[in-house]
């Protein structure tokens, strides 16, 4: 034993077996499972009735946007209306209100069970490098506290490529000076989807970066791009690579979807999902079958591919709901994908682990210790009901807790 230890004593597994953990803070790791006996200095928690579940992860956030809808109630749906939005309140935006509502963010998201999160930061001519200060500086003080780890992914806004694109490739560059984690993008919205895709890769691939880019954001089946994304990683040598959204993949023909999902797997690409928002804003105006607008989650599943879910944006100018929860994020994607709940769960936990490079978790010793302990007798219980108490589990150490008190007054 390298340092005091906390026991969990009572609990069960996501499958109902019952078991103790022991968790250590000095190592971050999980020292000891089975049915344990508590050693002088341990300090015991009684989780009987909880669930032991590896804590959640996200894949996807917009932290330098949450909450931007105390500022702009109105929520069109309309993706370049919501773009436009934003964009009109680049000028009034300040560092310290960014870092802000960052902290407010991940303080929400670490209480409800994240313990890591990557969150894309809009980098443009418009808004300047302000909210890649104010996230870097977020990171950092999350890791100095120990409350949650951190990823930054560089959103270089349209046009990436060409003369066009060249202040806003200059400015990715001067964010990965910073110290950027992830160069990301969203070329799907580039008036050059392939030139802003290439571009991006080439300074990921100069950098020896992890890339993650917005892809394909629509319904439309004319608009796909993704096998272009799939085709550069592979000429550059990227190892960690990611596309987020791909919902035009899932409006293609199954043998289609099949074949990419083939190339997507042997690039050694992950996809993220994000159910809540892309339901929002895609298919629901078509009046006869309306698409979904989320990936063909089986189809990528069958080929290999690490497929992982997150959020999105939350309560800003882009999307008015979301409570940053990783319980909910796991409920809508079981609904939308068909998984069961243990399923989706997986895929807002582990998946997202293993996609952005980071060790999974299992309840064995020597896992890293990152657990959400929460009431329940089953996954599928915890899932649909996302029960407000909670403990968090960062590094071997308790981050959070939440404990809800119900009265029936008549």
């Amino acid at each position: 034993m390298s340092g005091q230890r906390t026991v969990l004593t009572g609990g069960r597994d996501a499958g109902g077996a019952r078991v103790d953990v022991a968790v250590d803070p000095v190592t971050g790791l999980i020292d000891e499972v089975g049915i344990l006996t508590a050693r002088e200095g341990d300090t015991v928690e009684d989780v009987t009735g909880m669930l032991v579940l590896p804590a959640g992860a996200e894949p996807h956030a917009h932290l330098d946007k949450a909450l931007s809808a105390r500022d702009i109630p109105a929520m069109p749906v309309d993706l370049d209306q919501a773009v436009a939005d934003w964009s009109a309140l680049w000028p009034t935006l300040t560092t310290d209100d960014i870092a802000a509502r960052a902290t407010e963010s991940i303080t929400e998201m670490v209480r409800n069970g994240y313990t890591l999160v990557r969150t894309h930061v809009d980098i443009s001519t418009g808004v300047g490098l302000r909210g890649i200060e104010a996230l870097l500086q977020v990171r950092d003080e999350m890791h100095r506290r120990g409350l949650c780890d951190v990823q930054v992914v560089g959103l270089a806004a349209r046009p990436m490529s060409g003369d066009a694109g060249a202040d806003h490739r200059r400015l990715l560059e001067e964010a990965i000076e910073m110290g950027l984690d992830v160069v990301g993008g969203s070329p799907d919205l580039d008036p050059d989807p392939i030139g802003g895709t290439a571009a991006a890769v080439e300074i990921a691939a100069r950098h020896g970066l992890p890339i993650d880019l917005h892809t394909d954001q629509t319904v439309d089946p004319s608009f796909f791009h993704l096998p272009d994304y799939v085709r550069l990683v592979r000429e550059h040598g990227l190892t960690q690579a990611a596309a987020s959204h791909c919902i035009s993949l899932g409006t293609q023909p199954l043998d289609v979807q099949r074949r990419v999902a083939d190339e997507l797997a042997a690039a050694g690409m992950a996809v993220f999902v994000q159910p809540l928002t892309s339901l929002f804003y895609f298919g629901w105006d078509a009046p006869v079958g309306p698409p979904r607008g989320v990936a063909p989650v089986h189809v990528l599943e069958a080929a290999g591919v690490t497929v992982a879910s997150g959020a999105d944006n939350v309560r800003d100018v882009f999307f008015p709901y979301g409570r940053f929860d990783p319980l909910e994020t796991a409920a809508v994607l079981g609904m939308v994908a068909h998984l069961d709940p243990g399923h989706a769960w997986e895929l807002c936990s582990n998946r997202v682990r293993q996609a952005v490079g980071a060790p999974i978790v299992s309840l064995t010793a020597g896992s890293p210790a990152e657990l959400l302990v929460v009431p329940g007798r089953s996954i599928t219980e915890v899932v649909a009901a996302a029960p407000v108490d909670r403990l968090v589990i960062h590094r071997g150490r308790i981050v959070a807790r939440t404990r809800s008190t119900h009265e029936l007054l008549a």
